[in-house]
This record gives C-alpha cells, sequence and structure tokens, in this order.
C-alpha cells in the first residue's frame, strides 16, 4: 500500500509539475505573456493545470468543451496571483477570438546619388540638369524609413457563410517631423485597411487596398515604400474602395478572375500648399461620384506554375476649377487609363513580368506625377495623356540568390504639357538579392534615370543612385 501510494503521488507530482513546464513553453513562443506565466505558477500545484487551460480558453485557443476534457474542476477565472513588478500591470491581449498575427520588414537603406533627384532616398525622377546653383548633384544618405508593419486577423467562423479577415499596415514614410534634428523623425503613413468576407468563389472588401488598375510592382528592397519604377511607367496607388471579386474554373488548369471596386475618385491634384487648416474638394471630388475599376484575369497552371494575364480599367469624372480673365470656370474632366498585365514564370527557375497602360489624368498613379493636371486655360487642363510600362527578367537561382533586370518608360503627350516641364523618364534597374535566412536579407541595387524636359534639351539629366539595403522580416 505504501509504495502505490507513493507511486500516484508522484504521478500527480509530475503532471502538476508539466503544466508549469507547458506555460513556460509557450511563454517562450510568445503564445501567453510573462505576467501570464507568473500566474499559472502562482497557482497552488494542484490548480495549475486548470488555471493555464482557463487562460487558453479566454485567448480563444480552448474551447469550453476541450477545457472541461482537460481539467474538469478548471475554475472559471484564473486565481488572482500576488500584486508583484511583473504582474502589477494587466497584460495587453487582443479581446476579440480572432487570431492576430503581427507582420512586418524592418528595413534599413544606405542611399548613394549622383545627380539632384526628386527624393533623395527613393529618387523617382531627377531635377533639371544645373538646377542646384550650389553643384549639390551629389548626396549620400541612410534611412530606415521604409519599414513597416501590420497586423492581419483571420476567423474560422463564418459570417453569412463567408470567412472574414482583415489587414491594417503602416510605413514611416508619413513626412518629417517640423523640428531642426527631425530628418530621422518619421512619421506614420497608412497603408492598408481593409476588412473582407470570402465564400467559395465569391468575396466583398471594404476599405483602403491596392488599386485594381494595373497591380503588379517590379522586385526591390530600394523602392520599397514607393513601388519600383514609379513615375518610369508603373501606375500604383492605395485606395479606400469597396470590391467585389468573383472566380472560377474553366477547366482543370485555367480559372478566371473578375475584380470590380467603386473607389475614392481623388486625381492626384492634391496640393498642401493650397490650405492650411481646411482642405477644398479636388478635381474628383468635385465629379460627385465615386471612381470605378474592373480588372479580368486569366490564370494557365502548368508543371506547378501559374501562368497570368490581365486586362484592367480605370474611370472618374471630375471638374477642373479655375479663374481665366477673372472669371471662375469649371471644366469637365475624365481620368481614364486601360492597362494589361502579365505574369510568366517561364521556367522554374526565370521569370517575366510586367505592365503596360495608356490613359488620361492618372496623376493619383503616379503617371506624370505633379502635373497630370495642369491649370484650367492651358494644354492639359483636361488631363494630361500619357503611356508606357516596364519589363523585369527575374532569376531565381537558388532559395538565396535573386537577381532582377527591369525596365520601365513613361511618356506624356507633349502637347498636354506646359514648356520646362517633365517629358520622357525612363529607368533602367539591376539588383541582386540574398535570403541569409527566411528571415534576413540584403540586397544591392543599381537604377540609372533618365528625364528630358519639355523644349530645354540642355536641362534633360541623367543620374545614377546606389542602395544598400540590409532587411529583418517577420
Amino acid at each position: 500500500m505504501k509504495i502505490a501510494f507513493v507511486v500516484l503521488f508522484a504521478i500527480s507530482a509530475f503532471a502538476q509539475d508539466s503544466a508549469s513546464v507547458l506555460a513556460r513553453i509557450l511563454a517562450e513562443k510568445g503564445t501567453i505573456t510573462a505576467a501570464e506565466l507568473a500566474r499559472v505558477e502562482a497557482a497552488p500545484p494542484s490548480d495549475r493545470v486548470g488555471a493555464l487551460a482557463a487562460l487558453l480558453q479566454q485567448k480563444g485557443l480552448l474551447s469550453a468543451t476541450e477545457v472541461a476534457r482537460i481539467a474538469p474542476a478548471a475554475p472559471a477565472t484564473q486565481p488572482a496571483p500576488p500584486r508583484t513588478a511583473e504582474s502589477a500591470a494587466p497584460a495587453v491581449t487582443a479581446q476579440s477570438r480572432f487570431p492576430v498575427t503581427v507582420y512586418g520588414t524592418l528595413l534599413m537603406n544606405s542611399v548613394y546619388d549622383t545627380a539632384l533627384m526628386n527624393i533623395t532616398d527613393i529618387p523617382l525622377f531627377t531635377g533639371k540638369q544645373g538646377a542646384d546653383a550650389l553643384g549639390n548633384d551629389r548626396s549620400y544618405s541612410m534611412t530606415a524609413r521604409q519599414s513597416r508593419i501590420g497586423l492581419k486577423y483571420e476567423s474560422d467562423r463564418e459570417i453569412m457563410g463567408a470567412k472574414l479577415s482583415g489587414t491594417v499596415e503602416v510605413d514611416f514614410f508619413g513626412g518629417k517631423a517640423p523640428y531642426g534634428n527631425g530628418v530621422d523623425m518619421d512619421l506614420l503613413r497608412l497603408r492598408l485597411a481593409y476588412g473582407r468576407l470570402d465564400w467559395h468563389n465569391f468575396a466583398i472588401e471594404a476599405g483602403q487596398d491596392w488599386a485594381i488598375f494595373a497591380p503588379l510592382n517590379p522586385t526591390s528592397y530600394a523602392e520599397f515604400a514607393i513601388p519600383s519604377m514609379s513615375a518610369s511607367g508603373n501606375p500604383w496607388i492605395r485606395l479606400p474602395q469597396i470590391r467585389v471579386e468573383a472566380h472560377g474554373s474553366l477547366s482543370d488548369n485555367v480559372s478566371l478572375l473578375g475584380q470590380f471596386a467603386a473607389m475614392d475618385p481623388d486625381m492626384g491634384d492634391y496640393n498642401t500648399a493650397v490650405f492650411a487648416s481646411t482642405r477644398p474638394p479636388g478635381v474628383g471630388e468635385r465629379g460627385r461620384a465615386p471612381a470605378a475599376e474592373a480588372r479580368f484575369a486569366l490564370t494557365d497552371k502548368y508543371d506547378g506554375r501559374d501562368f497570368t494575364i490581365g486586362v484592367s480599367g480605370h474611370y472618374a469624372h471630375g471638374k477642373n476649377a479655375g479663374i481665366v480673365g477673372g472669371i471662375a470656370e469649371q471644366l469637365s474632366l475624365d481620368s481614364w487609363g486601360a492597362a494589361i498585365d502579365y505574369n510568366l514564370p517561364v521556367t522554374k527557375k526565370f521569370a517575366l513580368s510586367g505592365e503596360a497602360y495608356t490613359g488620361r489624368g492618372l496623376g493619383i498613379f503616379s503617371v506624370t506625377a505633379g502635373q497630370a493636371i495642369e491649370p484650367v486655360g492651358v494644354f492639359g487642363d483636361r488631363g494630361v495623356r500619357a503611356r508606357g510600362g516596364w519589363a523585369q527578367a527575374q532569376f531565381s537561382f537558388n532559395p538565396k540568390w535573386q537577381v532582377n533586370a527591369v525596365y520601365g518608360v513613361e511618356d506624356p503627350n507633349v502637347r498636354d504639357i506646359l514648356v520646362g516641364s517633365r517629358t520622357r523618364n525612363q529607368s533602367y534597374m539591376g539588383n541582386v538579392i540574398y535570403k541569409y535566412t527566411a528571415h534576413a536579407l540584403v540586397a544591392w541595387e543599381y537604377r540609372r534615370i533618365l528625364t528630358d524636359f519639355r523644349n530645354q534639351i540642355l536641362s534633360n539629366e541623367r543620374g545614377n543612385t546606389v542602395n544598400l539595403a540590409l532587411a529583418y522580416i517577420f
């Protein structure tokens, strides 16, 4: 009898100690906090299994039925721990039952430019040759403001038969703090903020997301906050929208995707110099209706690779307002665009991708950025016409090494822009990316930018930018 009693006591003690060991493992993995671990270990040994089970139930990781199977006598609430320095403040946890994932990229860039650029650390086009009287055409900088962080949530529960998900994402590209030493005090900028309902073949989304029009981007860690080839043939923007999507199979290997969206109608004429504490409506907002976009994409699966070709369109109606000869005038202005995009993984180690577009008044997409809508009374007051595109060749030699080569060009209609305005803008880019681990990488990039100006040949500028990027992805 004494031997049996000792064996039973040892088994009981081992089970109780296992609860503490399991709690420490969960704390190391980030499932529970250090304060919550202290609560479990502060409970009497006989109650630790129940305390841990109740904690996991509160986080939505265990159901009441599962808790009953693990510890039928588990208390409904956790025992109150002693108030120590570590447990004095309550732990910050998600109050919903939706699993929340934190993700992001910590990115540091080192940049050297050989010409005057519109943005020193992420140049899109050059300034005019000789525009800087001081001769400051070469520069070096370092920045971490392209780092980004986001939250994703998903739920296994269904709402009207649909799976609920959502994303909120920010970076630090919102500007500089207005202080003498504020150059590296970078401000938050909203990138994504949307919720989504997914059925089997249909989805509804509302919030701020990437535009449907011309949705692809080249691969770059030098241009991370602003997509690569922006202002050199790559239209892009993230806008508030209500989107619907439908997809289906045409055969065993071929599928079709249709996307439609009503979007914020801004056209890229946002000008902070016009207002201080108030903001007047822009050209697109004076149109009194949302912009509309649509895209159709055909995907063919072959040898485990997806070959996709898409066509997309954008339309927004607005009114360009101004004073001509002392008289207020409003002109109808239609912003529109048509684009084709493709992603062709020719082999498992080589892929081609790119876009081509044409349109008018596409300033919101960084097409003829800053000059897409000219003042009333001059050419371009109904929107500047432009066309362009980009193409990328990607070589993935192995899981660690990747090389990308990209060319992009933007070509506005010279009759729509003023003398001295930027016309053709071209970029040649090549980068090498080395993935040291799944979470850490280093990238080297070289880009040559060629910017021309209308009727000012001597102002045409050619500049180079070299970038070293160090990234930690989580």
